[in-house]
C-alpha cells in the first residue's frame, strides 16, 4: 500500500471513528446524518488536529446547537435588520433554493460594502 492510499485509509478510519462515537450515545436523525457526511466530518477532524474524540465532541455540540436553534428553518427574512445594516448578507442559494446568508464578525462594524 502506498503512502497516499495509507493516508486515505487512515482518514476513513478517523471519519468512521467520529461516526461511531456520535451514534454510540444515540442514533442520528435523518437531518443530522445529512449534515454528517464525510466532507463535514473531515472538516471537524481537521479543526481538531485529527483527534477523533475532540472532533466527535465538537460535532455533537454543533448538532445540538443546530437543533436548539432550528437552524434548518431559519430564513433570510428573519434577518432583515441585519441585512439592511450590512451586518449580514445573502451569498446565494442552496440546492433546495433557500437563501444562504453570511454574517460579518468583528465587533459590529457595519461599514462593509453592501451586497445586492
Amino acid at each position: 500500500m502506498g503512502k497516499k492510499e495509507q493516508n486515505v485509509s487512515e482518514e476513513k478510519q478517523r471519519v468512521e471513528g467520529v461516526l461511531n462515537l456520535l451514534t454510540k450515545q444515540q442514533p442520528l436523525t435523518v437531518k443530522q446524518e445529512k449534515f454528517c457526511n464525510n466532507a463535514g466530518i473531515e472538516r471537524f477532524l481537521k479543526a481538531k488536529g485529527d483527534n477523533v474524540k475532540k472532533a466527535a465532541k465538537q460535532l455533537r455540540n454543533c448538532l445540538a446547537w443546530r437543533d436548539s436553534l432550528a437552524i434548518d428553518h431559519l430564513i433570510a427574512d428573519e434577518f432583515s435588520a441585519e441585512l439592511a445594516e450590512g451586518a449580514a448578507y445573502v451569498s446565494g442559494h442552496d440546492d433546495d433554493v433557500y437563501s444562504v446568508a453570511g454574517v460579518y464578525t468583528g465587533g459590529g462594524n457595519s461599514n462593509h460594502a453592501k451586497r445586492g
